[in-house]
């Protein structure tokens, strides 16, 4: 009977194997040669010289010729195999999915927005918002100025905060870019589907064109945000490039309709209408937005997203150009392109250059970003291996931080409050491992950033800069960005200078004291009171958080400038804030009225009495002198409480303004 089973497995096993590499050649796109493509290798290899000469940091590159890879590199640590974090290249996918719901008869771009939510609808709708429609979103000109995005993005409920946010321009005159726009297409789609884009869009097309370990963030309810947030690998970016180059044919089959694609990559808008021409002529930003995908010189078109991801369909060409990066200059990056690349796409096949193909061939092979240099160990490093250093508060809420070696490797582990973070940074190398602690993020601020998904893919590599000072850097290698921290040892204090690679100007520090088994240094609390009376006394608290020695600030719920307070906390996490129980507003000219109906509290007007205690200066206008009632007051603070829950769930405890919880 065993050696029936064995017989049986053996060719089961071949044939498993033999359709799985099928599956994995089927997948891929088809490879050739830059010169049988009418492409010049030296053509690619100036690209890459420039590029290495550049002040830009190139992660991949995928150029396609014919629907053919005719060159592909990845600079180490970055590998085909990892996502990569796209920004606003997202913009395009969730436009596609749009694509497909019109093509479904599930909704028409002309479908007024306001039609697809009727129970998160402001009281008053105005007429440029009855007027909104499906397509005034795709075109970026939905009317709001400013972008309310890193606002709405900060609310619990985006939909309705989007909808909220005034509309100063007629709809589809005047282009705006709005992520938010792109977030209300991807919950239009999820509302006629009931699936998240990322789901409505896996049978119709990641899985037709083979991509597959895609992700995507979501908003705090759950839907995708549309304008950021998906991650594909740099193959993956090129088959969607390819699939509208072929007017949404793939292997033989109509995936994507012809008109959709023509709809979506032709011009919709003008930037900057006014705009001199020989000005628009030099910027790729200028030649005119399509329904999520920007207009570029030379009849092109293309996905754009932050920090240089590009998807660049060049149809006079027949040519896609992929580029992962980070880049504080998209347009010199984009010269690039067209400097070195365009001149090398020829019409014709060119004759074989066996020895520039070879030479382009080592050169993809060896792409590799610098790694940290190995310097000799520092003798401090036995000193503080194992030794834990306690941090003061900081806006990361880390608590504290530990060193080890382990061979050439350091290790650094990190405690925040709620959450212990082991890094490990090679001499010389790097060493490669997972993290749930979150990198550097241009949309970090916004709520539910990254809630769901796996841990983030790093490689650390460290030096000593001198006998006192270690330098981590950390690649977060499925994202464009880097963070740096930069440890200086002076007996038993430290320093950490956090930076990261987008923001260099903004360099966050900690200090910290090494404690023994058991110790934790002794920590002055400096409390700040009564932030949401005025918008005056909110700045001041925070500038005394930042700039000062307060530790504390004390947030009244009930005043009248508690929502500011509570979107300025939200922009800066790591203040310690405490709920400041109110039942008095002592001011003549600022008055407040209680969350709840409480009378035996209130004066006359209905709002709270100015003072807890007699005073001459307000006779009979002090709770004390005035039938107050317990159940009130209870009422009362427990409102409060869980307002500021609600509202500020990282409070850390209760204080009482003017006495109050004590008379």
């Amino acid at each position: 009977m065993t050696r029936t089973i064995r017989s049986l497995c053996t060719p089961l096993l071949f044939l498993f194997l033999t359709i799985w590499a099928h599956a994995q050649t089927t997948n891929a796109l088809p490879r050739s040669t830059p010169e049988a493509e009418g492409i010049s290798s030296e053509g690619i290899l100036q690209f890459l010289d420039a590029a290495q000469q550049s002040k830009h940091e190139f992660h991949s590159i995928m150029v396609l010729r014919h629907g053919k890879v005719v060159a592909e590199g990845w600079w180490n640590p970055y590998r085909p195999d990892l996502k990569h974090t796209m920004y606003s290249v997202s913009k395009s996918f969730t436009a596609t999915a749009v694509g497909f719901a019109v093509h479904e008869n599930r909704l028409r771009v002309s479908d007024k927005v306001i039609s697809f939510f009727p129970d998160d609808l402001p009281e008053t709708i105005s007429p440029y918002l009855a007027e909104l429609n499906v397509r005034d979103l795709l075109s970026m000109s939905a009317g709001q100025e400013p972008d309310p995005t890193p606002l709405v993005g900060r609310d619990s409920n985006w939909i309705k905060a989007f909808l909220a946010t005034p509309i100063v321009h007629k709809p589809g005159s005047k282009f705006l870019y709005n992520s938010l726009c792109t977030y209300m297409l991807s919950a239009i789609v999820q509302k006629v589907t009931g699936e998240k884009v990322i789901d409505y869009l896996r049978p119709r097309l990641f899985t037709p064109l083979g991509i597959s370990g895609m992700d995507w963030e979501v908003d705090p309810m759950g839907i995708n945000v549309g304008g950021w947030g998906l991650r594909v690998k740099t193959e993956d970016m090129a088959k969607f490039g390819q699939l509208f180059l072929q007017k949404g044919m793939w292997n033989g089959q109509q995936i994507l309709p012809a008109a959709w694609v023509e709809e979506a990559s032709t011009l919709k808008i003008i930037q900057h209408p006014d705009m001199p021409q020989a000005k628009r002529d030099s910027s790729d930003w200028e030649q005119g937005y399509c329904y999520q995908m920007w207009r570029s010189r030379h009849n092109s078109y293309r996905g754009d997203g932050a920090f240089g991801q590009f998807i660049i369909v060049m149809p006079d060409q027949d040519a896609v150009v992929v580029i992962t990066s980070e880049t504080a200059d998209m347009q010199q990056e984009f010269n690039l392109v067209w400097k070195y690349l365009l001149p090398a796409l020829q019409k014709e096949s060119l004759p074989a250059n066996k020895k520039a193909a070879a030479r382009l061939k080592k050169k993809l092979a060896s792409l590799a970003l610098p790694i940290p240099a190995k310097t000799a160990a520092s003798p401090l490093a036995k000193t503080i291996a194992g030794k834990t250093f306690s941090l003061s508060p900081n806006d990361r809420f880390i608590q504290n931080m530990s060193f080890q070696w382990k061979g050439d490797n350091c290790q650094l582990t990190v405690k925040n409050n709620t959450e212990t973070h082991l890094l490990t940074f090679g001499a010389g190398k790097w060493v490669f491992g997972e993290t749930t602690q979150l990198g550097p993020s241009l949309v970090k601020g916004a709520k539910a950033h990254f809630v769901g998904l796996p841990p983030a893919q790093v490689a650390g590599g460290y030096r000593w800069k001198d006998q006192n000072t270690l330098e981590l850097t950390l690649r977060y290698i499925e994202s464009p960005h880097t963070e740096t921290f930069t440890c200086r040892f002076d007996q038993n204090n430290l320093t950490v200078e956090a930076q990261s690679s987008f923001g260099q100007k903004n360099i966050e520090t900690f200090k910290g004291i090494a404690q023994a088994d058991g110790y934790k240094p002794a920590r002055l609390i400096v409390r700040g009171d009564d932030m949401g009376f005025s918008h005056s006394g909110n700045e001041a608290l925070l500038k005394s958080s930042k700039e000062g020695i307060q530790t504390a600030i004390e947030v009244i719920v009930p005043s009248p400038w508690f929502p500011e307070a509570v979107r300025m906390l939200e922009q800066n996490p790591g203040v310690d804030v405490g709920v400041h129980l109110a039942i008095t507003s002592e001011w003549d000219n600022v008055k407040w009225r209680p969350l709840k109906d409480c009378p035996s509290i209130q004066n006359k007007d209905g709002y709270f009495y100015p003072m807890v205690f007699p005073n001459k200066d307000y006779p009979g206008q002090s709770i004390s002198e005035n039938p107050w009632k317990i159940e009130d007051i209870e009422k009362e603070f427990r409102a409060q409480i869980e307002m500021a829950i609600q509202k500020i769930p990282r409070v850390s405890h209760l204080s009482a303004h003017m006495g109050c919880a004590y008379f």
